[in-house]
């Protein structure tokens, strides 16, 4: 029987009618992992849609309601920014340029997804005069809403879970996890890493007269992930076999430029919650003004103003960076950013830091460079079309390449760590479409840690670090170099290898302000601040 079948004409009738693609497509959704369903609301939705009216009136005023309230539903449920996110950034948003907006917005549209809504259009139009179609929606739902129940009611017979770790003692890590993947036993967990962060200290001694001057230089590279690298078809670029160190598993712990600046930053500390790093500055934590106590002079180069989110003062303001901005006179400008700043060329950034140094004659100096070339929205100057990801990238890496020949030929000691913000999202996931990072998803926070020691003795084959690691093991990297006089020992391969022995690892926890990613045991947990609960990251 159809689902209009037995109506008396012009009577009022409970029907579902084409809103059976919605509740369908929902179930599909979220069955993906697309969406976090709400069955109690979306059963609730149903029976308002399916409610008869005889009014017509009424009935046009229900349907825009229904509309309304369906596309308000469905976007809570999404992992789009939750509009307390959208409109705490309305000053950001406004910077964007409208041919970025543009750019944006073409890119939203998903062509799969469209060619599955048209599928699932034309199966409901073919079906509902032969199958009672609101069943399989008021079912489908009320399954998802019974769930709870009969996963409990299986809980009470099944063996006690297994727990995700062997033992509750403290790791070098911090506590152990253990226990199910609860929101709440999450949530207690994470409070007991954040206790433990805070007593981490990577303390630097004063060097001594016999030690072996040299430079640091921590180039922080904005939208450079693994997964990036992967597909740009770049994995294999030359200059990333020209490091003597690669982290395999370094979490970046947050997705966007300014958070992640502050906590390279603040390093010299454990792992702070997002809160904290906007909560004050801690002196004990800054890396740079450490150094710069036992005789380091500071310089900050960067291939952009640092306009945008006001950049620059947020460094100055949170974790104390001291060095003024260096001079962008005579830098070729590069790309237009999404916002209208200029970006400058990389090598020239590069150059001029190489021939301040030559000039000044500093014995010891440290150095934070920052580089937007690879961000989302770059275009030529005076065009409105973004450069693609993979061209631009090619561009720096082929540019850090040919600056890395530069620094070998000069003959200068340099602690080289290329330390990336976060990832550009290049190809996206399930959930969050490409280029957006709101959420800071393991693809996204997973990037190429990478040292050379420019100017030691004897030649080090390319060592990889496979534990987890966050930026606090950049603070010990630089103590230890420093406190075992790398550049005076004899055999360079073998100080590195006891440089890099039980560094410190962290848990893989990233946040931003309104998300949070962790991975306890073998899986990986989201929270949105709009439910303030942890529930499985769809991968």
């Amino acid at each position: 029987m159809s689902e209009t079948e037995g109506k008396k004409p012009g009577a009022a009738k409970w029907g579902v009618g084409f809103w059976n693609v919605y509740f369908i497509g929902s179930l599909l959704l979220a069955f993906y992992g697309y969406i976090n369903l709400d069955p109690l609301l979306n059963l609730l939705l149903l029976a308002f849609v399916a409610m008869p009216i005889a009014s017509r009136f009424l009935s046009g005023v229900r349907h825009v309601l229904s509309i309304a309230a369906g596309a308000a539903l469905l976007y809570s449920e999404s992992w789009l920014p939750g509009l307390d996110a959208i409109m705490s950034n309305t000053a950001n948003i406004a910077q964007f340029s409208p041919a970025y907006v543009l750019q944006l917005a073409v890119d939203f549209v998903n062509p799969r997804m469209v060619g599955v809504f048209v599928l699932l259009v034309a199966a409901y139009v073919f079906a509902k005069d032969w199958v009672r179609v609101s069943t399989f929606s008021v079912l489908g739902l009320a399954a998802v809403a019974a769930a709870p129940l009969w996963q409990r009611a299986v809980e009470q017979f099944a063996p006690p879970p297994a727990a995700v770790a062997v033992s509750d003692e403290p790791t070098q890590m911090g506590p152990a996890q253990s226990g199910p993947g609860t929101s709440e036993n999450i949530e207690k967990w994470l409070a007991q890493f954040y206790e433990f962060e805070k007593t981490r200290r990577v303390r630097f001694s004063p060097v001594q007269s016999t030690d072996v001057p040299f430079d640091v230089v921590l180039l922080n590279i904005c939208s450079l992930a693994n997964d990036d690298l992967e597909a740009a078809g770049l994995s294999g670029h030359p200059v990333l076999s020209r490091f003597d160190v690669r982290f395999d598993r370094y979490n970046s712990a947050t997705s966007y430029s300014g958070p992640a600046t502050n906590r390279l930053l603040r390093s010299a500390c454990g792992h702070p919650s997002f809160s904290d790093i906007y909560s004050g500055r801690n002196a004990d934590c800054e890396v740079m003004n450490r150094l710069a106590a036992i005789g380091f002079k500071q310089h900050l180069f960067m291939d952009h103003e640092g306009r945008f989110d006001d950049y620059v003062n947020g460094l100055r303001m949170r974790s104390g960076l001291q060095p003024p901005l260096a001079s962008q006179k005579g830098y070729k400008q590069l790309y237009e950013a999404f916002d209208g700043e200029p970006i400058w060329n990389t090598l020239d950034v590069l150059r001029h830091w190489k021939s301040t140094l030559e000039s000044e004659g500093a014995a010891r100096t440290v150095t934070l460079f920052n580089f937007v070339a690879l961000h989302d929205g770059n275009r030529p100057i005076g065009s409105s079309r973004w450069i693609p990801f993979n061209i631009r990238a090619k561009k720096f890496l082929d540019d850090l390449n040919t600056f890395m020949d530069e620094i070998e030929k000069s003959g200068r000691k340099v602690l080289f760590i290329a330390v990336p913000e976060h990832g550009a999202a290049v190809r996206g996931d399930k959930i969050q479409v490409a280029r957006l990072r709101e959420i800071p998803s393991p693809h996204i926070t997973q990037v190429p840690l990478m040292v050379k020691f420019f100017g030691a003795p004897g030649r080090i084959s390319q060592v990889h670090v496979s534990e987890q690691t966050s930026l606090h093991a950049v603070a010990a990297l630089i103590q230890r170099t420093l406190e075992r006089n790398f550049f005076g020992a004899q055999n360079s391969a073998a100080e590195v290898r006891e440089i890099l022995t039980d560094l410190p690892q962290t848990y893989m926890v990233s946040e931003n302000e309104n998300a949070s990613v962790l991975k306890f045991g073998n899986r990986y947990y989201v929270k949105m601040k709009s439910t303030g609960k942890w529930i499985p990251l769809a991968q």
